[in-house]
């Protein structure tokens, strides 16, 4: 957030400490030794100071730049960076979702096929929310304890996991075996398989975030 006229309000997000509050001083100037923050996708090594709250960020130095060319790949680490924001606490560490992180950086740098990015942003998903405690069985019944068999159709409750069901229409809620082995094996191939863990991830995410709503998602539906 701009802060003044040539200052920053920036929200980090570090290896050992989590999500960090910062002001960037005079990073706007032109010869400021903070400008390297307003780089997008970089990672950086950072120092700062302060006990509260709001930290002063006093050093960055870029250590890696990530290449996102394709607009896929620039969209996700958008929605990666809002969802980072809105589903960790401020100063709790998440070391496993910041390497899962980095992954996802060197893994869609210059990578254009939409099919491997919904993959790397699905698997990212999975991750986070193992980590919010709220982890996702894809390989069996929440009830019977089965395993998913490919021909039968199941239902997804986000508190709980799949149920197999009676139906035989496939709906927003109701999803193929096929595809959901599909996306726990990570075979993206299918169409139907890509778009059933979309929404599978969107109501697992939706309903843990609670009234957090993702303005990524509005940006997206206007294009």
């Amino acid at each position: 957030m701009p802060y003044q006229e040539t200052s920053v309000i920036l929200d980090l997000f570090i290896r050992s400490y989590g999500r960090i509050n910062v002001i960037a001083k005079g990073a706007k100037r032109p010869k400021s030794s903070l400008k390297g923050i307003l780089t997008p996708a970089a990672k950086l090594s950072v120092s700062l100071s302060g006990k509260n709250d709001l930290k002063t960020l006093t050093s960055a130095e870029i250590i890696d730049l990530y290449d996102l060319r394709s607009g896929s790949s620039f969209n996700a680490l958008i929605y990666i960076n809002e969802l980072i924001s809105k589903a960790t606490e401020t100063e709790d560490p998440h070391k496993k979702i910041f390497d899962e992180y980095e992954k996802v950086l060197q893994n869609i740098s210059n990578e254009n096929a939409k099919i491997n990015v919904e993959k790397i942003l699905r698997n990212f998903e999975l991750i986070l929310l193992q980590e919010m405690g709220y982890g996702i069985d894809l390989t069996r019944d929440a009830v019977s304890n089965k395993e998913i068999e490919e021909n039968k159709i199941y239902e997804f409750h986000p508190e709980k996991g799949f149920t197999l069901t009676n139906t035989q229409i496939l709906s927003s809620n109701f999803y193929l075996g096929r595809d959901i082995k599909g996306f726990a094996a990570g075979d993206f191939e299918k169409k139907t398989t890509r778009d059933s863990s979309k929404t599978i991830m969107r109501k697992a995410i939706d309903y843990h975030l609670g009234n957090k709503q993702l303005n990524i998602r509005k940006y997206l539906s206007k294009k």
